[in-house]
């Protein structure tokens, strides 16, 4: 059975759920409901203290799918997945990063195999940690402020009202999107 690690970026805590840097983390759980309806076989997450991480195991369309949610906070996340990469062997070009992007408009999607963080520091803690810039990852875009907020005050903002709605309206396509970065061949390399 193929195997995929999928990390989904955010900030541990209630205060941090559903802000714009938590998007990743948010947006997979959202897309695990969607697999268990689907017929996926879901184990419940259980945290590891270990590994800096909760994990989730997921069954679907016969590929073993583990979701690693760093326990850490954004900047340290790369910890959490070479912790994890310690103790199983998953090649870097089957993991997938799913994570918020400045760089793209609220709810623009892009797959992206290799590249620089572009100023995230989760992604570029996770490449510092593994030594390559070549990790598969969803850019799943939250925009720039419209005014002159500064960047760490903005991410760490709620969406808005108007924010969730447009983002709601084209929640499928995202969660698609995932689906389809970790079961269409080629997208991911296996």
């Amino acid at each position: 059975m193929e195997h995929v690690l999928v990390v989904a970026l955010g900030n541990p805590g209630e205060k941090f759920k559903n802000t714009r840097h938590n998007l990743g983390q948010d947006i997979v759980l959202s897309w695990v409901e969607l697999a268990r309806e689907r017929g996926a076989d879901v184990q419940v997450v259980q945290s590891k203290e270990s590994l800096h991480a909760r994990i989730q195991e997921v069954v679907f369309n016969n590929i073993k799918i583990t979701i690693l949610y760093p326990d850490v906070f954004m900047n340290e996340s790369g910890k959490a997945v070479m912790q994890y990469l310690r103790y199983n062997e998953v090649d870097h070009k089957n993991i997938l990063i799913v994570h918020d992007d400045l760089e793209l408009p609220l709810s623009e999607v892009k797959l992206q195999e290799s590249g620089s963080a572009k100023g995230h520091n989760g992604v570029r803690s996770i490449h510092e940690y593994l030594g390559t810039l070549e990790v598969p990852r969803l850019r799943i875009g939250i925009g720039r402020p419209a005014d002159q907020k500064p960047i760490d005050v903005f991410v760490l903002e709620k969406f808005t009202e108007q924010e969730r709605m447009i983002f709601d309206s084209k929640k499928q396509g995202v969660l698609d999107a995932i689906t389809e970065a970790i079961t269409a061949p080629g997208l991911i390399r296996r």
